[in-house]
């Protein structure tokens, strides 16, 4: 087997992940595929890149060499495609999305404000790596969430604009003696059973536990679970989960607000300085931002929230906006 630059940037996401699961689910392909991939990596560089156990997959100093290697070695063949693209008059935005509306309209405004540029998107359940590839340059649009206290820091090359402040209500199923009221108290949920996702961006997690820590307890976190598999659940009554404020209930599920909004994230956009984006981000921002708050009024749960409470404080580029 011969090396090629996939096998450098499996082996640079497994690191960056800290796992193998964890860069399954970004390189977009099976665990046992990528398990296995590494193993004839490993064969070629006549031994083991990785230690692998409970906490993860960390570097052995074969594996450090190789990835300082790898890291000095891909950028140079990164740049080699964008310049190709560029001699040819090709251009394109890769966009990387976290799982959420927004990268609806992020989608509908990019394609219409972009013109007959070619655009290329894929959602990531470790939204952790986004930042690195737009820093990289393996992106040049991203749709990201980040939570209070764990705010995105800024990073060479890349701007961020945040889209909105959202609260972040709890999902149960309808027959949930808590379902007839129009908010829950969060410590009114410290009994249940609750699900999170099976892949956990940076302080989502932390944020949720810090609040109910304030609420006086711990909460029981028994599943780990993707959006289908979780609905399920819920729908159930086998646990409760946090949701969207623009999210819609299905069958079998009631949304209801928290009292006090302890739970909030934003939602932030970020692009490279220098790349396609430049000459359009802020009409992007502005764009994707007034479809947002549409989005946020046909929602029925959230419109009555804003109705009764307004909005959480925005980001001043929205003032403009008429933000409800």
């Amino acid at each position: 087997m011969d090396l090629e630059v996939r096998h450098l940037r499996a082996i640079c996401a497994i690191a960056d992940c800290g796992s193998i699961s964890k860069a399954a689910v970004h390189l977009r392909t099976s665990q046992p595929a990528l398990a296995a991939q590494l193993r004839r990596i490993e064969r070629m560089f006549g031994g083991p890149l990785f230690e692998r156990g409970r906490e993860g997959a960390r570097p052995t100093p074969l594996g450090a060499w190789v990835l300082l290697r790898s890291r000095s070695i891909l950028p140079a063949f990164d740049e080699l495609q964008r310049d190709g693209r560029r001699y040819t008059g090709q251009t394109l935005i890769r966009v990387g999305c976290a799982p959420t509306r927004l990268a609806i309209h992020v989608s509908e405004c990019l394609h219409r404000l972009a013109g007959g540029t070619r655009v290329a998107m894929r959602t990531e359940e470790a939204v952790d790596v986004l930042p690195e590839l737009l820093e990289s340059e393996r992106l040049e649009l991203a749709v990201l969430p980040d939570y209070p206290g764990h705010e995105l820091a800024p990073r060479p090359g890349v701007a961020y604009s945040v889209i909105a402040v959202e609260p972040m209500f709890v999902g149960l199923t309808a027959s949930h003696p808590l379902a007839a009221r129009e908010e829950v108290e969060l410590a009114d949920l410290a009994d249940e059973e609750w699900t999170l996702p099976a892949v956990v961006e940076n302080g989502h997690r932390e944020h949720f536990l810090a609040a109910c820590a304030v609420k006086g307890f711990a909460p029981v976190v028994s599943y780990s679970l993707h959006t289908s598999v979780a609905l399920g659940m819920i729908g159930a009554g086998r646990c409760v989960g946090m949701f969207q404020a623009t999210s819609r209930e299905s069958p079998g599920i009631v949304i209801r607000p928290v009292a006090g909004t302890p739970l909030r994230h934003r939602h932030v956009l970020g692009w490279t300085e220098h790349g396609p984006m430049a000459g359009f981000a802020a009409d992007l921002v502005r764009s994707v931002t007034q479809a947002y708050w549409a989005d946020a009024l046909n929602a029925p749960i959230y419109a009555s929230w804003l109705k009764r409470h307004g909005p959480l404080p925005q980001p001043a580029h929205n003032a403009a906006l008429s933000v409800p």
